[in-house]
């Protein structure tokens, strides 16, 4: 592989849209739809400046796993500025075969409880994260925010409280499943 002694990279922020940095590489990002700040303190060696609208990566004599960490944080930001503009949305399927289930949200103790669960007595319980809005449309389970990485976790969170132990997983296929991804209106990932 051809070495490189500097690399630069250049990210454009559009208009509506505020970035800024503080300290030891915390980015914050701004929109109509809310304010994102992460942590990006494990990007030792890249250099980050922002100047009127640009955003710019900078880091000398790279190797290969420098490269491609500041290719990862380019487009973790430009997912971030997508989501402050319109929103993601991540839509679950709550399937059943016998017992029918149902998913319910309390938002006092920002839990998500799927009730009656293989007719399980008790409620299974889990969490969801901050800016992340739950509704529940039927036997759709619709999550909704600016940030994916936030809305990934709280699905992965539904279907790993779900888990079946102890059975045939061919045969017990009940729970909550994550079917379809959206950015905006735009469907982005579906299962057909």
């Amino acid at each position: 592989m051809v070495k490189v002694a500097f690399f630069k990279e250049e990210q454009e922020i559009p208009e509506g849209v505020t970035v800024t940095l503080d300290g030891n590489h915390h980015i914050t990002v701004s929109g109509p739809n809310g304010k994102i700040t992460k942590d990006f303190s494990h990007i030792r060696g890249i250099k980050v400046t922002i100047e009127g609208n640009l955003m710019t990566f900078t880091t000398n004599f790279p190797k290969s796993g420098t490269l491609a960490l500041t290719k990862t944080i380019i487009n973790l930001i430009k997912n971030l500025i997508n989501g402050v503009q319109t929103n993601y949305k991540y839509i679950c399927k709550v399937c059943y075969s016998h017992f029918p289930c149902t998913v319910e949200v309390k938002p006092d103790k920002m839990e998500i409880h799927v009730v009656n669960f293989l007719g399980e007595r008790a409620p299974r319980v889990t969490k969801y994260l901050k800016n992340v809005d739950v509704k529940i449309d039927g036997e759709d389970v619709i999550l909704t925010g600016p940030d994916k990485e936030t809305l990934g976790q709280t699905a992965a969170n539904i279907k790993k409280a779900c888990r079946i132990r102890k059975k045939d997983p061919r045969v017990f296929q009940d729970g909550v499943y994550l079917y379809k991804i959206q950015s905006g209106d735009e469907v982005t990932w579906e299962v057909k």
